[in-house]
């Protein structure tokens, strides 16, 4: 439980400071959907990385739910390359956080 709630605490962190970005940075018009497509996918990283039960290493561990679960949105974007590959890299450096934060500041790892 101690993991799944700081993993899932992450997941709503990580969704503050990705739509905080994609605000500030002006590069995309902020439409409602992509603002909960862009919070959902950011806690659905966190929820999965606390429920996950792979027994691997947590960097990868965070790194590959970041990527499949933010593939899951990202190919929505395809098209355009580069938001593409920032919001998949995004996840994935979102994810490895998420992990990196249960697993080492607060010794609640998935194995």
């Amino acid at each position: 439980m101690k993991r799944y709630l700081i993993c899932l605490i992450g997941g709503f962190v990580a969704a503050g400071i990705c739509v905080g970005g994609m605000i500030s940075g002006g590069r995309v018009e902020m439409t409602q959907p992509l603002l909960l497509a862009s919070i959902g996918n950011r806690v659905l990283i966190g929820f999965v990385l606390g429920i996950s039960g792979w027994r691997i290493h947590w960097a990868l561990h965070g790194l590959m739910v970041g990527l499949i679960v933010t593939l899951s949105s990202s190919l929505a974007i395809l098209p355009q390359l580069d938001g593409f590959l920032l919001y998949t890299v995004a996840g994935m450096i979102y994810g490895f956080l998420i992990e990196l934060v249960a697993t080492k500041a607060f010794k609640a790892g998935n194995y």
